[in-house]
């Protein structure tokens, strides 16, 4: 008198994973709503940019801020005391005069030279930027081997002598050498721009401990913008994975997750346009004066203030200071200083506890709209401040419905095939055949899943079916589960509730053909007056 569910599978590849043949009863409403998970998108095989490599080889030395950037004791008021325009050089006195850059190479560095020079030509060949053996400069460059690779930013105006830009081991790379003379020619990094949330999401769950401050945003009275867009594939750019500690991403694109980020090699557009708008390089051949900058934002005290550069002998730039700069300071108008500023979430705090300690847990993180707070009549911050995911999704002992099938196939077995070598498989990584199945189960990376096998010898048409124990009638079930079903001889997949008294068989769910690689999770709701089983 009982009645059971089965599923068909014809002629497919299908994965059930773990966890994910589940049941509630009766039907929860927030059991599965209320809840998201952050997924990580599938870009395996991105090649290591810039920074990754200078990463890595600054690894052993603890060099911090942002990996490769040395700090002055005038550069550390560039942050905002939390993450809050371009990364140019706010101050202009920090550029280097007349738009050369004296330099030195230390003699630890011979075989170096030869990726310093082809560094060196690729800012000769796309700005106005010369770079040449120093003589008797009041400020150089001096290219040496200490530890790691890292740079001052711009010049450092205010002492004389040399400063250094440090090649050590592993950062004998044409592409590093680029990296650490922007830095040196006044330009810091891209994904720490004051408006760079608008752009990107920073994975603060993803990044290696004691490395947050790697992320740090700069202010805007400090960061000059200069009004380009926002430069994903700049070389002065993170990469998706830079100072990762799981090997999944800490720096995404907003308005697309899957986007490559920095590079490995060579200037970006933006990269070659910002370094000719910082040194003015269309007026190169001009006597005198630059172009003023655009003005900074308004301070607390509501100035604001531009400034230009004389790139040439100071007779013919009056009002010159001692470092060749000229600043204009206004008070900003009431309608700029109190503009209207939008809020801007903070980052996300850690993950609670799981409320349960198995069967379909939920946590939940929380954030707040600080990082600017609204003001003036600004716009609240987008979105949620809470997410929830969902967590502990083993079996808990008494639920003999539910199965991830790390440990064995539960209360489910295999009850019929058309061939006896077509039928569940508990496994776990990747399909024994090649572009089917997803790489992994969904639950943990590392668990069990169950999977059909439809390579040789299997042939079209086959079906098989997994049965479960019997269960109790009930008013209203929940059954949910996860699956994959990836390769070109994938058939169909069917769940039904047949009815052992009438025989009566009603469709559940159904899924038929190629639905990539991905898990994808299933839901049906369904009752039965009389005891039943489920069958997939």
């Amino acid at each position: 008198m009982d009645s059971w569910v089965y599923l068909l599978l014809q002629a497919a590849t299908l994965l059930i994973n773990g966890n994910h043949f589940s049941y509630s009863s009766p039907l929860s409403a927030n059991r599965f709503s209320g809840t998201s998970s952050v997924s990580e998108p599938d870009d395996n095989g991105q090649d290591f940019t810039v920074m990754d490599w200078i990463s890595v080889a600054n690894k052993p030395y603890n060099i911090g801020h942002e990996g490769d950037i040395a700090l002055t004791d005038r550069d550390w008021n560039v942050y905002e005391k939390t993450r809050f325009r371009r990364n140019a050089v706010r101050q202009r006195k920090k550029m280097w005069p007349n738009r050369v850059i004296p330099y030195e190479i230390e003699e630890g560095l011979t075989s170096y030279k030869k990726n310093i020079m082809a560094a060196i030509e690729e800012f000769h060949k796309h700005t106005c930027i010369t770079f040449k053996e120093r003589k008797n400069e009041r400020n150089w460059i001096k290219f040496s081997k200490d530890k790691g690779c890292w740079s001052f930013i711009g010049r450092l105006y205010w002492r004389k002598g040399a400063q250094s830009l440090s090649l050590g081991d592993k950062c004998n790379n044409k592409g590093i050498i680029m990296h650490e003379l922007m830095h040196a020619v006044g330009f810091w990094h891209e994904q720490s721009r004051p408006d760079r949330d608008q752009f990107v999401e920073i994975i603060w769950e993803n990044i290696k401990k004691g490395m947050e401050s790697q992320f740090n945003k700069y202010k805007h009275s400090k960061v000059d913008s200069m009004d380009f867009d926002y430069d994903y594939s700049s070389l002065m750019h993170y990469g998706k994975r830079t100072f990762s500690k799981n090997g999944k991403a800490t720096v995404r694109a907003l308005n697309n997750p899957y986007m490559s980020l920095g590079r490995s090699v060579g200037f970006s557009d933006l990269d070659i346009k910002k370094m000719n708008a910082l040194y003015d390089c269309k007026n190169e051949h001009k006597v005198g004066w630059s172009e003023w900058s655009a003005y900074t934002p308004c301070n607390s005290r509501c100035m604001k203030y531009r400034q230009r550069v004389c790139f040439s002998s100071r007779s013919h730039c009056p009002g010159a200071d001692s470092h060749g700069v000229k600043t204009d300071r206004r008070k900003c108008p009431d309608e700029e200083c109190y503009a209207p500023v939008n809020g801007n979430w903070g980052r996300w705090a850690e993950w609670d506890a799981c409320d349960k300690p198995c069967g379909y847990g939920k946590r939940k993180r929380t954030r707040s709209c600080s990082d600017p707070a609204p003001k003036y009549g600004g716009k609240p911050c987008p979105g949620a401040d809470t997410q929830n995911r969902m967590c502990n999704m083993m079996a808990c002992p008494d639920n003999l419905a539910d199965c991830n099938f790390d440990r064995d196939y539960c209360n489910w077995t295999n009850s019929w095939s058309s061939s006896p070598s077509f039928k569940w498989y508990r496994h776990r990584g990747s399909t024994p055949s090649r572009n089917t199945g997803p790489a992994a189960d969904h639950g943990t990376s590392n668990g069990y899943y169950l999977y059909l096998e439809s390579s040789y010898p299997a042939r079209y048409g086959y079906k098989s079916q997994l049965m479960s124990h019997s269960f109790e009638p009930t008013e209203e079930r929940c059954l949910s589960w996860w699956y994959s079903m990836n390769g070109r001889t994938v058939g169909s997949l069917n769940i039904y509730l047949i009815n052992s008294r009438s025989g009566t068989k009603t469709s559940l769910w159904s899924k038929s053909g190629e639905q990539g690689k991905d898990w994808k999770q299933g839901f049906s709701s369904f009752q039965s007056d009389s005891q039943y089983r489920v069958r997939k």
